[in-house]
């Protein structure tokens, strides 16, 4: 068989579920979305954060973070990562959970490979004119970007 015809069969079954997390309200429901699925098709969850360390620029130099800093960073975005791999610990279903540094946007679709994923799920906030222009899309960087289908789980609303 092609590639193709084993390309969607893994997206249409994924043993695999890639989930990008920067731990707000979009991500939370996004990683809730994919235990439900997971679940459904018994498959394993893979929760990623992956974080940038701060670069503050000035005109003449860019100063980036010391290592210090950068521990701290590392420690409390790790911390955080656990706790949310435990809420759903109850869950019966396998979730591993990685962290990585560096630009989301750019390190997420990658890792689907890495993590022989069928699958990307990612949470959105549903931005739209200049908060969306200014701020940048994380979700639409990765699913013009991804090697695998990618579902976007908007957050949800606050009433």
């Amino acid at each position: 068989m092609g590639r193709e015809t084993d390309t969607s069969r893994s997206w249409a079954n994924p043993s695999r579920i890639l989930v990008a997390t920067d731990f707000g309200d979009a991500s939370r429901a996004a990683f809730d979305w994919s235990l439900n699925l997971a679940k459904t098709l018994g498959a394993r969850v893979i929760l990623v954060h992956v974080f940038d360390l701060p670069i503050i620029g000035f005109p003449d130099a860019s100063i980036v973070v010391g290592a210090e800093m950068a521990t701290r960073i590392t420690n409390a975005a790790q911390t955080a990562l656990e706790a949310e791999r435990l809420r759903c610990a109850e869950s019966g279903v396998t979730v591993e959970a990685w962290l990585r540094q560096g630009d989301p946007r750019v390190a997420i679709p990658p890792l689907a490979s890495v993590a022989d994923a069928g699958l990307i799920v990612v949470g959105s906030h549903g931005r739209t004119g200049l908060a969306r222009v200014l701020l940048g899309s994380v979700a639409e960087a990765i699913v013009r970007s991804s090697p695998v289908p990618v579902v976007v789980v908007r957050a949800r609303s606050r009433t």
